[in-house]
């Protein structure tokens, strides 16, 4: 008897499917859209039409084994709980596609929490425990632990349903007072409301949002009390599933270190280093944070950064410049908002935001920067030597090795400092090549380790440097009149291994060698010498007579030129006429009789002499070109360590702008002399000529500076 039942219920099916099936052929149905879940819990899935009909719509469901099937031409729904597997397929006229309908469901999300009993209806009292299912979830994404696309993966789902109009749902939210608590994209079937409740000594209903309204959600987590979520049904409803996202962000550990995150900034280092190109920071402030959020960001000197700030509440934002020599400043205050542009002034490294508000606010910044800097830096290098301390974080060290560094001068910008790391234990042999022609000038500068003086220097050329920090010192050739781009390699030509191997000296066996072959060689002088001693005694009579001329008037001149008050003795008009003919003057003479320079440099092309005067407050100058004509030629006066060189006039009159003397052209086997009056408080002055000798940039720089104090 059960057999035949069971046989005439399979026929009773059979013909209850055919007349469908020849309906959807007949009508031109097609499949449109098909899926399926295998989460067991809350399910529900609704098509709407998005055109004024879709003809011949239809959702077919099956649920563990069950099916469904639903039809209209506006939209179709299904909603159940689901203990293994539905499958759902949509079906409708040959003429509609997936991109004329919306799609909108629930479905248990596998790594979220769901509601697999019923929740209590009710907040419970407070004493009343239980071990009531709740949310716990902290963010990982605070600051800038995470960039922007995992942000919206920093949740976690809470699915659950209400299975009738009388079934309503509380759920417990876990965390502590001081954190910021936030729901977002609430969805139910049915129109339901969402309640904020504080459970502590009492129970406290604090807000009712409809799910119609609802545009995310932004809590504090309430002091000596829990966080509850109640659902509840708008108006009479049957079932309906519903979903919302929880995260919490936890005040005690948002900070860099795991702590709350003060204000202002109290770390003795930045956020990132000032070569990362990641720049998004996000934050909350709790009602209780009285002291706000702050956050010190890495930056450089002079680059135009581009800010995006996005603040919940109102926000009070002050904007903190840190400068090498950990000195601040506040360039903007009691901003509602960041400005769209921000310059950095020079010696900047970094950018600290303090934020307050007397509101729950969350808060998001994004910094890029628009400069690329010198080397691996944001923004310009810096233009002088680090203090005692040593160099900062915003200094990027070189090493020597594969690899360029390249930078930018410009006008106002006429020095690069790059800081040099020798690790070899006997230090290293290095030297500097040019990669790509530019007007620049580069120094190897070797500098004591425990007070960072300059020992020693060469122009880029091979220089012997021990183990720890050494500085690189790029500068511009006078004039600069605009951008100039540089580009150059640090060559290792291997460790400066000391030879510890034993000599002797052997020269004794040869000194009877070196008497024959020495009288050998002067022989045949000293036989012109006897035939021509008459006309060479009366030369050096008549050369006495002429040298004693000289000397008087090469120590006329000095004397007129070292007066230490020249405009009470002497005008510039004889000034210009004692230095032309000093010009006049044999070189050789001018050296014999003024005595040994205090500063000597000597090229295949030019020869700088330098001396001071005791007590004196200028400078005398020579100039001697050898065999090349040199055009556009520049005398640079500046100080290697940072202080400023001021020239208080010039004799005879040059044009002169800042630090830099324009000579104009200098002749071939010529001689120049000028007196230069020393201003400011320089330690020492360097000189560098530069100009263009055969239509190509070229400078004389000598290896030592000119010691300069208030008395020599």
């Amino acid at each position: 008897m059960r057999e035949t039942q069971a046989s005439a219920i399979v026929v009773i099916l059979l013909l209850s499917l055919i007349p469908q099936a020849i309906s959807s052929e007949g009508n031109g149905a097609e499949p449109i859209l098909q899926g399926e879940s295998e989460e067991p819990g809350p399910f529900w899935i609704l098509f709407t039409c998005k055109l004024e009909s879709c003809p011949g719509m239809e959702l077919s469901i099956i649920s563990d084994g069950e099916s469904f099937h639903y039809s209209d031409s506006h939209h179709v729904e299904w909603s159940g709980i689901i203990n293994n597997t539905v499958e759902w397929e949509l079906t409708g006229s040959d003429s509609l596609g997936p991109e004329d309908f919306v799609i909108t469901s629930i479905s248990t999300d596998n790594e979220g929490v769901m509601e697999e009993e019923d929740l209590p209806d009710i907040v419970p009292s407070p004493g009343q425990n239980s071990d009531w299912l709740s949310i716990d979830y902290s963010s990982i994404c605070q600051l800038n632990r995470c960039d922007k696309s995992n942000w919206e993966k920093d949740k976690v789902t809470f699915t659950g349903s209400l299975e009738n109009s009388s079934d309503e749902d509380a759920i417990l939210v876990l965390g502590d007072f001081g954190d910021v608590v936030k729901i977002t994209d609430f969805n139910s079937r049915n129109l339901v409301d969402l309640e904020v409740w504080h459970r502590g000594e009492g129970k406290t209903l604090v807000r009712s949002i409809s799910s119609s309204d609802f545009d995310g959600l932004l809590l504090d987590y309430p002091q000596d009390s829990e966080l509850w979520i109640r659902i509840v049904h708008s108006n009479l409803g049957d079932f309906s599933p519903y979903q919302f996202n929880v995260v919490s962000f936890d005040g005690d550990k948002e900070g860099p270190d795991g702590h709350e995150l003060p204000n202002p900034w109290i770390y003795d280092y930045q956020l990132h280093a000032n070569s990362t190109n990641d720049n998004v920071f996000r934050g909350h402030i709790s009602t209780g944070d009285v002291e706000g959020d702050s956050i010190l960001v890495s930056s450089g000197s002079k680059i135009l950064m581009q800010l995006e700030c996005e603040f919940t509440g109102g926000v009070s934002l002050d904007i903190v410049v840190h400068k090498i020599g950990n000195i601040t400043r506040k360039i903007l205050e009691n901003l509602e908002g960041c400005p769209e542009e921000l310059q950095t002034p020079e010696s900047t490294t970094g950018v600290e935001f303090n934020m307050k508000s007397e509101v729950l606010s969350e808060w998001y910044i994004e910094i890029t920067p628009h400069t690329n800097g010198d080397g691996s830096l944001k923004g310009d290098a810096p233009d002088f030597l680090w203090t005692e301390t040593g160099p900062s974080e915003f200094w990027t060290y070189v090493r020597p090795g594969p690899g360029s560094v390249s930078g930018s001068l410009g006008l106002g910008d006429s020095v690069d400092i790059h800081p040099l790391e020798i690790n070899d234990e006997n230090g290293s042999l290095v030297m500097i090549r040019s990669d790509i022609d530019s007007p620049v000038t580069y120094q190897i500068q070797e500098l004591k380790q425990d007070g960072w003086q300059i020992l020693n220097y060469t122009n880029g050329a091979m220089i012997s440097l021990p183990k720890g920090n050494h500085a690189i010192r790029v500068e511009g050739l006078s004039p600069i009149s605009g951008d100039v781009s540089y580009e150059f390699t640090i060559l290792y030509l291997g460790e400066n291994i000391p030879d510890d191997g034993e000599y002797r000296d052997m020269s004794h066996l040869f000194t009877n060698f070196y008497i024959l072959i020495g009288f050998l060689m002067i022989l045949p002088l000293l036989v012109v010498l006897w035939w021509n001693r008459s006309t060479i005694i009366q030369r050096g009579l008549d050369s006495k007579v002429n040298e004693k001329h000289d000397i008087e008037r090469l120590s006329r001149l000095r004397e007129k030129l070292t007066k230490s008050n020249i405009k009470d003795i002497i005008g510039p008009r004889e000034i210009e006429s004692a230095l032309g003919k000093l010009g006049e003057t044999p070189w050789e003479g001018v050296l014999e009789e003024w005595g040994s320079p205090d500063l000597r440099h000597m090229t295949e092309q030019i020869e700088i002499c330098a001396w001071r005067p005791m007590n004196g407050s200028f400078l005398i100058v020579g100039i001697r070109a050898f065999e090349k004509k040199w055009s556009l030629a520049a005398l640079n006066l500046n100080s290697p360590e940072g202080s400023n060189v001021e020239i208080g006039g010039i004799n005879p009159s040059y044009i002169c702008e800042g630090q830099d003397i324009f000579l104009d052209t200098i002749e071939p086997h010529s001689k120049k002399f000028l007196r230069i009056s020393i201003g400011g408080n320089p330690s020492n002055i360097e000189l560098e000529i530069s100009g263009l000798v055969d239509g190509e940039p070229l400078a004389a720089v000598p290896r030592e500076s000119l010691s300069w104090d208030e008395e020599k």
